[in-house]
């Protein structure tokens, strides 16, 4: 015989579900669709290749296992034509600062010039300290990431039938 769990509990768990459920929707709706395919990729072959694993048979650690799928993922091209795609992209990154300054509704605008020059930028934030000492300023930075390359058959979060052929 079974204990039936208090109601509350019952309640705690399913409100976790659904905030569980939410957290990985706002998660795969953050992701460009070639991240979301490259996940979507590796995701399948990693259930196919675990649910070959040898019953009993100890796991092995994460790199071993993301090689094999990698691997697999690449061995079958047509199946996975995001990740095979990955070989013939290149992706760069450029990384900016610039110095931006606390309004007084609590918002921070940039106040000046973009540069990949960090002494350049610094130079920048204490001059305008110094020449504005009741503003509050402080540097940001911008990442901006650049991926080019064959484009791969990008496969939405939610697929639709294609109409038959007629």
């Amino acid at each position: 015989m079974t204990t039936p769990l208090p109601d509350g509990l019952v309640d705690y768990l399913i409100a976790r579900d659904a905030q569980r459920a939410d957290a990985v929707t706002q998660f795969l709706g953050r992701l460009t669709d070639r991240e979301h395919t490259l996940l979507s990729d590796i995701a399948v072959m990693g259930y196919v290749r675990g649910s070959m694993h040898p019953a009993g048979e100890p796991q092995p650690k994460r790199t071993p296992v993301l090689s094999e799928i990698v691997s697999a993922c690449l061995d079958l091209p047509d199946l996975y034509p995001a990740t095979a795609a990955v070989s013939e992209q290149v992706t760069t990154t450029k990384l900016e600062y610039f110095v931006v300054v606390r309004q007084p509704d609590g918002t921070w605008e940039q106040a000046s010039s973009s540069s990949t020059d960090t002494a350049y930028i610094q130079r920048q934030l204490a001059l305008m300290q110094a020449n504005n000492p009741d503003w509050e300023c402080r540097i940001n930075w911008l990442a901006t990431t650049l991926t080019t390359g064959p484009i791969p058959r990008i496969v939405p979060a939610t697929t639709t039938p294609a109409p038959a052929a007629g």
